[in-house]
């Protein structure tokens, strides 16, 4: 393969992920991870939600309403590790039922998204909430883009790569 087409197939990947993540990348405020997760349900202490996003947000707004319709009464909703995970804490639920979380975030840049997801508590379930501060790690997804690329980069270019053989 020749040194054009090999930097002509890799530049064609490079753009294929930034068209394919162009959008992930732009939404500062896509969800990360939810605490409690979405669509669980859940036993034991729950007296707080808490959602990481992809990237920092520059306010968010959390609120819940319980299973009878009422919204619950709610601490007004902090940013954590640099911004990243958005804290609401409330008293420890006690009423069995579905709970709709909504929230809505403010992007550095004026993006905003607001998104809802419900979750399950079940006084019997042993299924505990696993709260996400202290767990949050490196941007993974981000990482794991950028390590792709190495790769695709590595293989096309790397010196002792076996040749396809001429025809003569």
């Amino acid at each position: 393969m020749s040194l054009h087409r090999s930097i002509a197939i890799t530049l064609g990947l490079a753009l294929a992920l930034v068209v394919g993540l162009g959008g992930s990348l732009g939404a500062h405020t896509d969800v990360w991870q939810r605490s409690p997760a979405a669509g669980q349900a859940f036993g034991g202490v729950v007296d707080e939600v808490q959602i990481s996003f992809v990237a920092a947000v520059g306010s968010s707004n959390i609120s819940v309403i319980g299973p009878d319709g009422e919204s619950l009464e709610i601490s007004p909703t902090r940013l954590e590790s640099a911004d990243r995970i958005a804290v609401a804490e409330f008293p420890a639920l006690t009423e069995a039922g579905a709970y709709v979380v909504t929230h809505r975030e403010l992007a550095a840049d004026g993006d905003v998204q607001t998104d809802a997801f419900q979750f399950f508590f079940d006084p019997t379930s042993e299924n505990a909430v696993v709260p996400l501060l202290g767990q949050d790690g490196p941007n993974w997804p981000l990482l794991g883009v950028l390590a792709g690329v190495v790769l695709i980069l590595v293989g096309v270019f790397w010196p002792g790569r076996t040749k396809t053989p001429s025809r003569t």
